[in-house]
């Protein structure tokens, strides 16, 4: 998936400026692909290159004009074909995931410090899809039936780092205290 992809699917049912897209990006498609405010506005300007997207201006008072993008038939074209296409298998690249697996060389309370900041972003995160998909489980439309399975997806994976952080957890501690009584 490119961040194009992610832009058009967006765009898809209205226009939005690049920080009402940066803003969707944090609440919304964010969940599954991640994007900088600078990485977008990019985009944008090579969407509108390839008549993917136009803008419109909008005046502001005492600032820049703000810049309202709308999918092209060109763009919804290419975000039709892209859909159609198989997606590859995530990658996955995983800072945390490699420590672990090289855990034998660190401590295990150091291991059990980091493990629980990133449980605490894991709940952060869960909370946030939870609170997103109870939201769209009182409407019915077919996109927002859409964006409630892509949470799901996002609530069930949170679910699961934790479950397995719970057993990482168990497991160091059971060690931390076979070192400590012997």
């Amino acid at each position: 998936m490119s961040l194009r992809h992610a832009i058009l699917v967006l765009l898809q049912d209205q226009e939005a400026s690049g920080y009402d897209l940066a803003r969707e990006f944090a609440n919304s498609i964010g969940l599954v692909w991640n994007a900088t405010h600078q990485q977008i506005y990019l985009e944008l300007g090579k969407l509108n290159e390839k008549d993917m997207v136009k803008f419109r201006h909008i005046p502001q008072d005492g600032k820049p004009d703000k810049k309202m993008y709308r999918i092209t038939e060109e763009g919804r074209d290419e975000l039709i074909r892209w859909l159609r296409k198989p997606a590859a298998p995530p990658r996955i690249r995983d800072a945390f995931m490699v420590k672990i697996a090289g855990g034998a060389l660190s401590d295990p309370s150091s291991i059990l410090r980091e493990l629980e900041d990133q449980a605490d972003l894991r709940r952060e995160r869960l909370t946030t899809f939870e609170d997103l998909a109870r939201k769209l489980d009182d409407r019915n439309g077919d996109k927002d039936m859409y964006t409630y399975l892509t949470l799901r997806r996002g609530i069930l994976d949170q679910q699961a780092w934790l479950n397995w952080a719970e057993e990482v957890r168990s497991e160091l501690r059971r060690r931390e205290d076979l070192t400590t009584s012997v």
